[in-house]
């Protein structure tokens, strides 16, 4: 893990333990790893991930996907900013059910002087399966 990854993983974990924002909602979400425009994080489902049907909201998985491709963004050596989003879209593949551990992978695809491109991949660690995927737009020329 680079200097700068390792920054960035001991940044998100104190912000979202002392967050009063939305983000507060990551709380249970831990980075597994972080390097060079690569972010992990692993959590365990609870109750209040859950939508009225008792699976993983799907407002919550893309609020994983928006967060944790923004601190792998953050990670990478040649960037000095968070971006705004442009873009962000989430496929739903699979629901995941209170108790399940869910892993998130994201990463940066391409980083360029104005406008980045993140994907990530929502899997349930147990059974190796995803949940979903989504790609992320952000605006970094500022």
């Amino acid at each position: 893990m680079s200097s700068k990854a390792a920054k960035v993983a001991e940044l998100f974990t104190k912000t979202i333990a002392t967050t009063r924002c939305f983000d507060s909602n990551l709380r249970k979400v831990k980075v597994v790893s972080c390097d060079n425009g690569k972010m992990v994080t692993e959590f365990q489902v609870g109750p209040e991930h859950l939508n009225q049907r008792g699976t993983l909201h799907g407002g919550f998985i893309a609020h994983l996907v928006d967060a944790i491709s923004t601190y792998a963004l953050t990670a990478n050596e040649n960037c000095d900013t968070r971006g705004v989003s442009i873009d962000l879209s989430i496929s739903y593949l699979n629901a995941a059910r209170e108790g399940d551990n869910i892993i998130v992978e994201a990463i940066t695809r391409k980083l360029g002087k104005k406008v980045a491109f993140l994907e990530v991949e929502v899997r349930n660690k147990d059974k190796n399966q995803v949940l979903a995927t989504g790609r992320h737009t952000k605006y970094v020329g500022i």
